[in-house]
C-alpha cells in the first residue's frame, strides 16, 4: 500500500504492521466519527474519500479532503484526547485501522517499526500545522486589511452581504 505513513520502511515491515491494523468499511455519506468523540484510532484511506470539518454556528467548515493512502484520527492516538474534528465519508469507504493499545502491542514485537510509524506521523502533521499557520496568517492580513483600510472593508461587506 503506497503512504507517507509507510515512507522509509520495507515490504515487509508495511505487511508486518497492516497484520496488526483491522478493516473498516463504510457506506457512503457515513459520519465516522464527530468532533468531540472519544476515540483513539487511527484510519488509514485504502480506497475512497472522506471530508475532514468542524460546525461552528450551523455552518460546515471543510479542513480537509482526504483520500487513498492518506490516514486520518492520528490525534486520538497521540493525545487521548477527544476529536478534534467530525470525519464523513464521500464515497464508499475501505480503511485499515489501528488503535493506540494495538500499537502499544506491536510496539513489544518490533519497536523499530512503530518508532518508523510515529515518526512518519510527526512528519505528515508538522505539514499540516505549516498549512494552518499560513492559513491563520491570510486571515490576520485579511481581518487587518479590514480593520485598517476602510475601501477594503467597504467592498468586502458589499461582496459579502448576509
Amino acid at each position: 500500500m503506497e503512504s507517507r505513513l509507510f515512507t522509509n520502511f520495507e515490504k515487509e515491515e508495511i505487511e508486518k504492521i497492516l497484520s496488526f491494523m483491522k478493516r473498516r468499511n463504510f457506506e457512503k455519506d457515513t459520519l465516522i466519527f464527530k468532533e468531540g468523540d472519544e476515540g483513539d484510532e487511527l484510519f488509514l484511506i485504502d480506497k475512497g474519500e472522506v471530508e475532514i470539518f468542524i460546525e461552528r454556528k450551523d455552518k460546515r467548515i471543510l479542513l480537509a479532503t482526504l483520500s487513498r493512502g492518506d490516514f486520518f484520527g492520528e490525534m486520538g492516538i497521540l493525545r487521548r484526547d477527544k476529536r478534534s474534528a467530525s470525519v464523513l465519508s464521500k464515497t464508499y469507504l475501505e480503511t485499515y485501522t489501528i488503535s493506540r493499545r494495538d500499537i502499544e502491542k506491536f510496539l513489544d514485537l518490533s519497536g523499530r517499526i512503530v518508532a518508523k510509524f510515529f515518526i512518519n506521523i510527526s512528519e505528515v502533521l508538522a505539514e499540516r500545522i505549516a498549512a494552518t499557520n499560513r492559513e491563520v496568517e491570510n486571515w490576520f492580513l485579511i481581518n487587518d486589511a479590514l480593520v485598517e483600510n476602510e475601501t477594503f472593508r467597504n467592498l468586502y461587506f458589499k461582496t459579502h452581504k448576509r
